[in-house]
C-alpha cells in the first residue's frame, strides 16, 4: 500500500489531486489530505507516508518551515507550487521534484513514476531543501548554486565553477574548475534547460559546455577549451554556436 499525503491550504487543490491520484493508482493508495499545515507535523508522524505532495506558500507555516520543523524526513517530498519561474528554477537548482499549478495529469503521473522507480535517499532531501532555503535568499538566479545528489554526498556547485558537462546514456558526468569530475543520474537535456541561461552552451547532443572556458572553435569542427581540450561540434549546431561564441 502506497500511503501518500497531500498538504494544501486550499481545499479545491487537494480535492482535485486526490481525485487524479486514485484514478491513476486506484489498487494500491492511500491518500491522506491536510488543509491545516499546523496539523501537518502530526499527520505525517501518524501515517508514515512514502510520499508528500507539499504546497509552498501557506499561511501560518509554510512548506519549506514544515519539512524543517520534522524530526524524521524519510519519505519523498514533491512541491506544488504557483511560484513564479525564479522560484521554480530555485526548486531545480536543489533537485528537488515539483508540478505547478494547476496540476497537469501527465506531469503528476510522471512525478509518481520517478517516485515508484527512483532508488533515492529520501533522508538526503535535508541537505536538498537547505540548498533550496539558500538558493531563496540570492538576490538573483546568477548566484544560485546547483545542488549534484550522489550514492556517496551531495555536491554543490556555482555555475561558474562548472567547465562543462557530457551525457554518459543517461547520466551526466560534470568536469569542474578544481579538477573534479562528478556523474550524476539525470540526463543532459535536464542540466541543459537549467544551465544554458547562466551562459551554457550545447555543442552536441553529448555535450555542454560554459562560454567562459571556450578559448576557439578550430577548423576540424571542434570547440577547444582554454585548457586545450577538444569538444565535439555538432554539424546541425555549428551556426548557433559560432554566432553565440562572437
Amino acid at each position: 500500500m502506497l500511503k501518500i499525503v497531500l498538504i494544501d491550504d486550499e481545499v479545491r487543490a487537494t480535492d482535485a489531486l486526490r481525485i487524479m491520484i486514485e484514478k491513476m493508482i486506484p489498487q494500491s493508495t492511500s491518500v491522506h489530505v491536510c488543509n491545516d499545515p499546523r496539523e501537518a507535523a502530526a499527520l505525517i508522524q501518524e501515517i508514515q507516508p512514502a510520499l508528500v505532495f507539499l504546497d509552498i506558500q501557506m499561511p501560518h507555516i509554510n512548506g519549506f518551515q514544515l519539512l524543517e520543523s520534522l524530526p524524521s524526513k524519510n519519505f519523498k517530498v514533491v512541491f506544488t507550487t504557483a511560484y513564479n519561474e525564479y522560484a521554480i528554477d530555485a526548486i531545480r537548482f536543489s533537485a528537488f521534484d515539483y508540478l505547478l499549478k494547476p496540476i497537469d495529469v501527465e506531469e503528476l503521473q510522471s512525478a509518481i513514476q520517478r517516485f515508484i522507480e527512483s532508488k533515492e535517499d529520501f533522508i538526503q532531501q535535508y541537505e536538498l531543501l537547505k540548498n533550496v532555503l539558500y538558493n531563496f535568499q540570492m538576490p538573483s538566479s546568477e548566484s544560485f548554486r546547483l545542488a549534484l545528489p550522489t550514492s556517496e554526498s551531495v555536491y554543490y556547485l556555482l555555475p561558474a565553477e562548472i567547465i562543462r558537462c557530457e551525457a554518459v546514456g543517461n547520466y551526466t558526468r560534470f568536469y569542474t574548475e578544481d579538477n573534479r569530475k562528478i556523474l550524476i543520474s539525470r540526463t543532459l537535456g535536464e542540466y541543459d534547460e537549467l544551465l544554458t541561461p547562466h551562459h551554457f552552451i550545447r555543442t552536441h547532443r553529448s555535450h555542454l559546455v560554459n562560454r567562459a572556458f571556450i578559448s576557439h572553435a578550430d577548423r576540424d569542427g571542434y570547440i577547444v577549451l582554454k585548457d586545450q581540450t577538444r569538444i565535439e561540434l555538432s554539424r546541425r549546431r555549428k551556426d548557433i554556436v559560432l554566432d553565440l561564441l562572437k
